[in-house]
């Protein structure tokens, strides 16, 4: 049974380049993590953007029913109060400074543990996305600043990406903030 994916054109490769990582970091010893760990959580970074800017394609498609207002009950405000923590966050926070990253300083080991639990959590988030596309469709009326980041990635992250990444970030980001890119000529 084959399975359909919305905008296959742009799942498939994100699809696979996420898989290829997933295969690098399965083939390399926690040891021997420290020689490819720039270029990992590079392309680790870039995928991020690139589900993240996904998920907002698939939102954008969602067409809700009008919300209806109901008098709120005690299970509905205790939901509202508390802090629900998210498989995957579908808004860009600013940019952190570097002081605030630890700058590759844990042990390879941790490191090679932390990616690989992150790319599994991207993974499941881009396997059955379509929830997260409901939530953050949920969400576009409440926004009070765009969801995504001009820059989706930070320059030293593109030069360390290949151009085919580069250019599907362009395309995806092209695609999941249309009235940005309005009047650019991007031939």
């Amino acid at each position: 049974m084959s399975m359909t994916r919305p905008h296959p054109d742009l799942w498939y490769p994100i699809a696979q380049l996420l898989a290829a990582l997933r295969a690098l970091l399965r083939a390399t010893t926690p040891e021997a993590f420290a020689q490819i760990a720039l270029d990992a959580r590079a392309h680790l970074a870039a995928l991020t953007a690139l589900v993240r800017r996904y998920i907002h394609v698939l939102a954008a498609d969602i067409i809700l029913p009008p919300a209806q207002t109901r008098p709120p009950t005690e299970r509905g405000r205790i939901r509202a109060r508390t802090a629900h923590r998210y498989l995957f966050p579908l808004i860009e926070t600013p940019a952190r400074s570097k002081s605030a990253a630890t700058g590759g300083e844990d042990p390879p080991q941790l490191q090679w543990a932390l990616l690989m639990q992150a790319a599994a959590r991207l993974a499941a988030v881009l396997a059955n996305s379509a929830p997260h596309a409901l939530r953050l469709a949920r969400r576009f009326g409440t926004l009070t600043v765009p969801g995504l980041r001009d820059l989706p990635v930070p320059w030293h992250v593109i030069r360390r990406i290949g151009p085919v990444i580069d250019t599907l970030l362009i395309r995806l980001d092209a695609a999941a903030r249309p009235q940005a890119w309005a009047g650019l000529d991007t031939s």
